[in-house]
C-alpha cells in the first residue's frame, strides 16, 4: 500500500465553495454532512477523477482503469470488494476516510441480491451501481474546525487545490436563473395513487404483508445548472446525508436524513426513520403536532416493524447477542418534517465483512416494508417505474475499514435536461389513503416551493 499523505488548512465553513473549485472534474462527489458538529456526522467529504470506475448495469459490470475495460458477470457488491480488499489498511483511524469507494447503489440492485425476477419498467435506464475509486479528498471537520487532504500521489489537480486552498481563493456560487419549463407531473394519477393503496391494504388484510413503503415518482424539465439547484435547497432542507455527485450519465442532488450504515472497523450502526409529521412555524402547534407523532400508536407500530427486520438484516452478519437497540423512537426535525428515529448497532463477525454486512441488509428496510422480499415484491407489481437511485444508497467505503452510507430519500436526479423526484411513506394496515397521498406531497414541497408555486399539476391536491 502507498502512502497516504495529509496537510491540515485553515477552516473554511462553506465546503460547497470549496468543492465548487472541481466540481466539473471527471466524477465530482461531494458528501455535505451541513455543518453538522455532532462526532457521529461532522465531516464533509470532496474528491473527483477517480484511478477507478465500477459501473454495473442489469447484466454486466464494467471496470474502467486507464482507458481500458473489462466485463464481469459476477455479483456487483464482490466486485467491488474485490477491488478494494487490498486496499484495507489499519491506519489514519482518526479520519473518516483515507481514499477508497464513493458511489451508489441504486434501489434496484436488490432485485438482483434478492432473485426477485419480475420488476417495474426502467424508463432511466442509468447503472444500478457505480463507485468511483479515489486516491484522495478533501475533508472538511465542522467539529476541529480545520480542512484536512489527504492524498497518494501529488498531481497537478493536487497542487492547485493546495494553492487555492491555502489562500482561501474560493469562489462564491452563482445563483443562475432556474426554471421549470413544463408543469409537475407524477407517473401516478390520484385515483390511480388511490386504487394501489386499496390493493396494498388487501394484501395486509390477508396477511402477505404487515407494511408496505409505496412511492410516486414526479418529474419536471427544467433550465439552469443542477449544481445551482442543489445549493439552493440547501438551506430548506440542511440534512445531515445530503450529497451531490456529477456524473457524465446523470447528477445526483441528495438531501437525506436517513443513515442506511456506518460502519467502523468492527461496529455497525444503523438509523431508520418511520413516522413523519409535517413541521409549523407556530411553536404551540409544532409543539403538539411532535407530541402526536410520538405518541402515535400507528408510527410507532411501523417503526418498531423495521427496527425488527433491520435487527434480523444486521444480525445475518454480526455477532451472536451484539445487537443493541440504543434508541427507540427519537424526534428528529429535518427541514419541512419531523421524523421518528431509532438506532440499532451491532459488532461485525470475524467471519463477515463490511461488504457482505451491505449485502445483507440492502436495501434498507425502512424503504421497502415487512416482510422485506414480499413487501419488495408488492412495490415492482404497484410502482409503474423502476426505483433507480431513489431508495437505494449513496455514500462511502474507507480503505480505513469505515462506511458511511445514507438511504437516498429527498432524493433528485437529473437526466437530458429533465429532473426526477419521489415521494413515499410506509402504509400499514390502519393507514388512511388521503393521509398518505397527502404525506408524499408533504415531502416534497420544498422543490416546488424554490421554483413557481404553481408548479403542481395533479388531478386532486389535498390540503
Amino acid at each position: 500500500m502507498r502512502k497516504i499523505h495529509k496537510e491540515i488548512f485553515d477552516y473554511h465553513e462553506h465546503s460547497n465553495e470549496i468543492f465548487n473549485l472541481i466540481r466539473n472534474e471527471d466524477w465530482a462527489v461531494f458528501l455535505n454532512s451541513n455543518n453538522k458538529i455532532f462526532t457521529e456526522q461532522r465531516y464533509d467529504i470532496i474528491s473527483a477523477q477517480p484511478i477507478k470506475k465500477i459501473i454495473t448495469y442489469q447484466n454486466a459490470t464494467i471496470i474502467e482503469e486507464k482507458g481500458s475495460k473489462q466485463v464481469f458477470r459476477d455479483d456487483p457488491i464482490s466486485i467491488v470488494n474485490d477491488v478494494m480488499k487490498d486496499e484495507f489498511h489499519n491506519d489514519h483511524k482518526d479520519l473518516p476516510f483515507t481514499g477508497g469507494a464513493i458511489g451508489y447503489f441504486s434501489y434496484d440492485l436488490g432485485n438482483k441480491i434478492e432473485s426477485i425476477k419480475k420488476t417495474p419498467y426502467d424508463d432511466l435506464d442509468i447503472p444500478i451501481l457505480a463507485f468511483g475509486i479515489y486516491e484522495w479528498a478533501i475533508i472538511i471537520d465542522h467539529l476541529k474546525k480545520e480542512i484536512i487532504l489527504i492524498y497518494k500521489t501529488k498531481t497537478d489537480l493536487i497542487n492547485s487545490l493546495i494553492d487555492k486552498i491555502s489562500s482561501k481563493s474560493f469562489s462564491k456560487i452563482k445563483d443562475d436563473n432556474l426554471k421549470i419549463t413544463n408543469k409537475c407531473t407524477s407517473n401516478l394519477t390520484y385515483d390511480e395513487y388511490i386504487e394501489k393503496f386499496n390493493r396494498i391494504k388487501s394484501y395486509i388484510e390477508k396477511g402477505d404483508c404487515y407494511q408496505i413503503n409505496f412511492s410516486q415518482r414526479f418529474s419536471f424539465d427544467y433550465t439552469g445548472d443542477t449544481w445551482n439547484i442543489y445549493n439552493k435547497l440547501l438551506p430548506t432542507y440542511h440534512s445531515p446525508y445530503s450529497v451531490y455527485i456529477n456524473y457524465p450519465f446523470v447528477k445526483i442532488l441528495s438531501y437525506s436524513p436517513e443513515r442506511f450504515l456506518n460502519i467502523d472497523n468492527d461496529f455497525v450502526q444503523t438509523k431508520p426513520i418511520k413516522g413523519t409529521r409535517p413541521m409549523i412555524y407556530d411553536k404551540l402547534r409544532d409543539s403538539a403536532i411532535k407530541k402526536d407523532l410520538l405518541l402515535s400508536k400507528k408510527d410507532r407500530a411501523e417503526n418498531l416493524m423495521i427496527v425488527d427486520l433491520l435487527r434480523n438484516d444486521l444480525g445475518k452478519n454480526c455477532e451472536y447477542g451484539s445487537i443493541n437497540v440504543k434508541s427507540l423512537f427519537d424526534i428528529e426535525t429535518f427541514a419541512n418534517v419531523h421524523h421518528l428515529v431509532s438506532t440499532i448497532e451491532g459488532k461485525i463477525s470475524k467471519k463477515s465483512n463490511i461488504f457482505n454486512l451491505i449485502n445483507g441488509c440492502f436495501p434498507g428496510g425502512s424503504i421497502t416494508g415487512a416482510p422485506k422480499i414480499r413487501a419488495m415484491q408488492i412495490i415492482n407489481e404497484l410502482e409503474p417505474n423502476a426505483r433507480s437511485i431513489y431508495c437505494g444508497s449513496i455514500g462511502y467505503i474507507s480503505s480505513n475499514k469505515k462506511a458511511d452510507l445514507n438511504i437516498a430519500i429527498r432524493t433528485m436526479i437529473a437526466i437530458n435536461k429533465k429532473i426526477y423526484f419521489w415521494g413515499g411513506g410506509g402504509i400499514v394496515y390502519d393507514s388512511n389513503a388521503e393521509s398518505e397521498y397527502q404525506e408524499t406531497l408533504d415531502k416534497i414541497k420544498p422543490i416546488l416551493d424554490i421554483f413557481e408555486s404553481n408548479v403542481l399539476q395533479f388531478p386532486k391536491k389535498l390540503g
